[in-house]
């Protein structure tokens, strides 16, 4: 493993790339035995690369454990992170290929997905964390079972605090290890839907009821609505910031790096949440998940001026 001296790393990232071929100005979206035709197409980098690059150009030292194969989507998405300036000495380069694509379907403000990933073995993350020691460990999906049970327990045993994203539409909290990998997790940011199908509530407020139950701190994402967030008796509502929609793409992860961007900073929980927002809706002002991500700065210069 790999550390650099002087330069401690402040956001380890767990999740792997993608790369989306992006459909948009659809007049429908697709049926079945039906061919339509968009008005643009896009190839861009996708998947965990977006949190990567969003979190690096927030100034944020991330390391992106990431397998790369010889194929061109790999080889396409590994270039693009290079040239943003995350460092090379994480990712892991195969002989064969390894492909991870999704199909996205964007039109209005909302979105559908189809994707396809090689089966490949899992990166040693525990090794990473031990060697790096990161502030936070971000996990870009929904992660259970033992192996990563045993990655939280050995990221709070170094401090290293765990957030996790959900990207999950098939789970509910009755399947089996989903509560045990909740309850091990200090922050939860399911998207608005993700959070009522796991829980089975009907509405946002009773889905971040029950997830409080299970999850320090649960912030559900709501699109241009903003967010809410409870921890403990605290709960906070923070509207979202009115934007010309392109593309919602990305938009999750973009909040999920201001709101780390936000508590690795210092900032309040209040003030971090309102981070998320701003990421998360000027990224969706261009299209693929990262085209207009924010700097710190930009950030910052918003951040002042609500």
């Amino acid at each position: 493993m790999f550390s650099k001296e002087g330069e401690p790393c402040q956001v380890l990232l767990d999740g792997g790339y993608f790369s989306d071929l992006v459909f948009t100005g659809l007049p429908e979206f697709p049926r079945l035995g039906h061919e339509i035709y968009s008005k643009n197409f896009h190839i861009l980098p996708g998947g965990a690369y977006n949190t990567a690059v969003a979190l690096q150009r927030l100034g944020l030292k991330t390391a992106w454990p990431c397998r790369f194969g010889v194929d061109p989507f790999s080889q396409y998405v590994k270039d693009h992170a290079i040239a943003e300036g995350l460092d090379p000495v994480y990712f892991t380069e195969t002989d064969e290929p390894s492909l991870r694509i999704t199909v996205a379907f964007s039109m209005d403000s909302e979105r559908a997905f189809l994707s396809y990933c090689d089966p490949v073995p899992p990166l040693p993350l525990a090794d990473w964390l031990q060697d790096l020691q990161p502030n936070w460990l971000c996990v870009s999906h929904l992660a259970y079972g033992q192996s990563y049970l045993e990655l939280f327990s050995a990221a709070h045993d170094l401090g290293t605090k765990v957030f996790m994203d959900c990207q999950a539409h098939n789970y509910t909290l009755a399947d089996a290890g989903i509560k045990d990998a909740l309850l091990q997790v200090d922050v939860f940011a399911p998207n608005a839907e993700e959070a009522r199908r796991l829980t089975g509530q009907a509405d946002c407020e009773a889905a971040l009821e029950t997830l409080a139950e299970l999850v320090p701190l649960v912030i559900i994402k709501m699109g241009g609505e903003g967010c809410i967030c409870r921890q403990g008796d605290l709960e906070l509502r923070v509207p979202g910031i009115r934007v010309q929609v392109v593309d919602t793409t990305g938009a999750g992860d973009n909040f999920n790096c201001g709101f780390l961007c936000g508590q690795v900073r210092g900032f309040s929980l209040a003030d971090s949440l309102r981070m998320g927002n701003i990421c998360g809706g000027l990224s969706t002002q261009g299209y693929g998940g990262t085209t207009t991500s924010p700097t710190y700065n930009q950030l910052k210069h918003f951040l002042d001026s609500l």
